[in-house]
């Protein structure tokens, strides 16, 4: 298993608080043991949902007023963060 970050991700975690950063490492850990030990996308232990439409095959998850858009790959169990914003301007791509 691995967790892989795009430029776009590293960039804003780079310039965010480090409260925030640490939200936000927390949750993607979540998800990659859920992932990792159980086999499934903890939709409901987080804020998590299936994009639609652009974004189709993405998901979406919510830490505070930053959205991570971030897919994975059941078989190899990679988790792959596309990008990280606020909330207004992460879907603008």
């Amino acid at each position: 298993m691995a967790i892989k970050f795009r430029k776009r991700a590293i960039k804003f975690l780079n310039k965010a608080n480090p409260e925030d950063v640490e939200n936000i490492r927390e949750q993607i850990n979540q998800i990659a043991v859920a992932v990792e030990q159980l086999g499934i996308i903890p939709f409901t232990e987080l804020d998590i949902k299936k994009m639609k439409g652009d974004w189709e095959g993405f998901y979406r998850l919510r830490v505070g007023k930053n959205r991570i858009i971030f897919t994975i790959d059941m078989d190899s169990q990679d988790i792959e963060i596309y990008a990280i914003g606020a909330r207004g301007d992460i879907y603008k791509s």
